[in-house]
């Protein structure tokens, strides 16, 4: 131990005689290993570290969606685990407290708070069976909006607060630290499970998640759940696609919620390791050439009785002391590091709120700090492992270890150029992909559009009268506001993440799964909304003013008037949404929009998109 400290002295006594080399190795180091920790501290808070609910390990995912009719029964017919569902993204409006604001909100099964084994901060949690319509007037609030909103009263428990002109008693107020099922959520509400309606097997196709019994396996869980789907189709009014939840499977909760994350964190983690090996060839090759200078001295020590053991073990000693100072700096762009990736990550990336820079992170700095002091301070070692210390003497310091120190320098270029070659060949892939998706045409033009949210109040909008005067006035407005050229509204915008979808009858169309209707992207929008986006029309006309009252038409894009009537023309074609009595008529036909993403035009379980005239037919957001 003695020995060991009195090499870490000489070390600092050394790294402190040359301050230029020393700086600019510590920062490559620093560099380094801050890369690897920021981005550890990633993979560490969102794959490494278990759930922060009671018994984390019997809580698993199902692989699949259902709608609260299939999910009241899989709580009846699955005996291996409790189940319970959530809808995430239901946006509500809050009023008659201060100035409205919306809130985003997360429908839930009563069991679901129950099954993660949470407990809220203040008041209670949902009973089972309050989720049943006419029992489901309930709401429990996140920490955050409780503080923010409610000022922190505790008073607020059993009150009532009025969601889209409702009013909803507050039963509960959950932890600060409690963000299920991402941190956009604000309020938990109860699903409205009402066996009567028609949505109670067509609406809101939810994730499920569940919690294993005592005695039950994963293996058990998953093949109940096979057994579950291989019938429950027969339970819906229609029939169901035999591809849908073809590939359903029972995960650990954990696994399920970062399986579209885990893969590009542990790509990026190689990426920063390879970064951390540049940073040691290149600390590495000016310890080589420090060590040049170093020869007689060396040569020195050895003379008065120094072995090459124990030179070598100076040499890494020091080695290492220049790798922690580089660690300890690297914590500190590490810290600056994770703060940019949690400011830039996207807000609902999962378990984002669980990353920071604890123990596991520091012991990982550390141990990055060791193997990379070693790494690099292999190659002075090698050097004067293999160096003739008289000849070194003889010549005056120069030329005994030149040729080891040449052979490695070359090893060294030869491993940079290659771990180099590697970054720069996945860089340009990235920007390829990134280049590919920058040009493709979305099929309207964003330029100089800008948008904003208008959301009424569901209750208000039960009168379509009012509702659709209230848009009227507001458009006009607009439309003479100064600077706006032309104005219009659409419940759906183009990549925005939601999609309003209906059943259709198709006129003259046979779906190839007999019984099964179509399902349509139904776009409601005001007469100028093609002009605005510089949507083209391939053929027939656009809306007019008239529509809004005339009789019902719609109009179509060319991929789903393709797919519906191949070979013919679509204007004059007819068809009907599911609940309503008029057939609606084709007069126009639109080119296709990229609404769903930048590869799809529609979600894959959607068969096509079309607009319909903004009217008290058509659902406005």
């Amino acid at each position: 131990m003695e020995t060991l400290l009195q090499d870490v002295r000489f070390g600092f006594r050394m790294l402190v005689k040359s301050p230029g080399f020393t700086i600019v190795a510590v920062l490559t180091v620093a560099l380094g290993i801050g890369a690897n920790a920021a981005i550890f501290s990633l993979v560490n808070g969102i794959l490494l570290q278990p759930l922060p609910y009671s018994h984390p390990e019997q809580l698993v995912s199902v692989r699949a969606t259902y709608p609260p009719g299939a999910l009241a029964a899989m709580r009846e017919q699955v005996h291996t685990m409790e189940v319970g569902g959530y809808s995430e993204g239901h946006e509500l409006n809050l009023t008659r407290r201060g100035d409205p604001v919306r809130l985003t909100s997360t429908l839930v099964s009563a069991e679901l708070f129950s099954i993660l084994g949470v407990r809220p901060e203040l008041g209670r949690t949902l009973y089972p069976g309050e989720d049943r319509a006419g029992q489901d007037n309930y709401v429990v609030l996140s920490h955050a909006l409780w503080e923010q909103r409610f000022g922190r009263d505790v008073t607020i428990i059993g009150r009532s607060i009025e969601l889209e002109g409702i009013s909803r008693e507050v039963i509960g107020v959950m932890p600060a630290d409690f963000h299920f099922p991402s941190p956009k959520t604000q309020l938990w509400l109860p699903l409205h499970n009402d066996p009567r309606a028609q949505g109670y097997w067509a609406d809101d196709f939810m994730p499920v998640i569940g919690r294993l019994r005592p005695g039950a396996t994963l293996h058990q869980a998953d093949a109940e759940i096979q057994l579950f789907q291989s019938h429950v189709g027969e339970l819906f009014p229609w029939p169901m696609p035999k591809a849908w939840n073809a590939d359903v499977n029972v995960v650990p909760l954990q696994s399920g919620m970062v399986a579209n994350i885990r893969t590009r964190l542990l790509l990026l983690l190689g990426a920063v390791g390879m970064v951390l090996l540049i940073a040691c060839a290149n600390v590495a090759n000016l310890m080589l050439s420090r060590a040049a200078t170093r020869e007689k001295e060396i040569a020195v020590r050895s003379a008065l009785g120094a072995g090459r053991q124990r030179i070598i073990e100076q040499l890494l000693t020091e080695s290492v002391v220049l790798a922690a100072l580089g660690g300890l700096v690297g914590l500190a762009f590490a810290r600056a590091g994770l703060w940019l990736l949690r400011a830039k990550l996207p807000p609902d990336t999962p378990r984002l709120t669980d990353v920071h820079l604890d123990w596991r992170v520091l012991v990982f700095a550390a141990l990055v700090s060791l193997v990379t002091g070693l790494l690099f301070g292999l190659a002075p070692a090698l050097q004067f492992s293999r160096g003739n210390f008289v000849e070194s003497l003889n010549s005056g310091g120069r030329g005994a270890a030149a040729s080891v120190s040449q052979r490695l320098r070359g090893g060294l270029v030869v491993g940079e150029v290659a771990f180099a070659m590697l970054l720069v060949i996945s860089a340009g892939l990235l920007i390829r992909s990134f280049w590919a998706l920058s040009h493709i045409s979305p099929g309207f033009q964003s330029e100089h559009v800008v948008t904003a949210r208008i959301t009424p109040n569901q209750s208000f909008c039960t009168d379509a009268a009012r509702c659709l005067s209230f848009y009227h006035v507001l458009l006009d407005k607009l439309q003479s506001s100064p600077g706006v050229s032309t104005a219009a509204l659409v419940n759906d915008l183009p990549l925005g993440g939601t999609v309003t979808k209906r059943s259709v009858r198709v006129e003259e169309y046979l779906n190839p799964i007999a019984g099964l209707q179509p399902l349509l992207w139904l776009h409601a929008v005001t007469p100028n909304y093609f002009h605005v986006m510089q949507i083209p029309l391939l053929s027939g006309r656009g809306f007019t003013p008239a529509d809004e009252s005339g009789p019902p038409v719609v109009i179509m894009t060319a991929a789903s008037a393709r797919k519906f009537w191949p070979g013919q023309d679509a204007i004059g074609k007819h068809m009907q949404f599911a609940r309503d009595k008029e057939w609606r008529t084709v007069v126009g036909v639109l080119a296709d929009v990229r609404a769903y993403d930048l590869q799809n035009t529609v979600p894959t379980w959607i068969d096509g998109a079309v607009y319909s005239p903004y009217s008290p037919r058509a659902s406005m957001e």
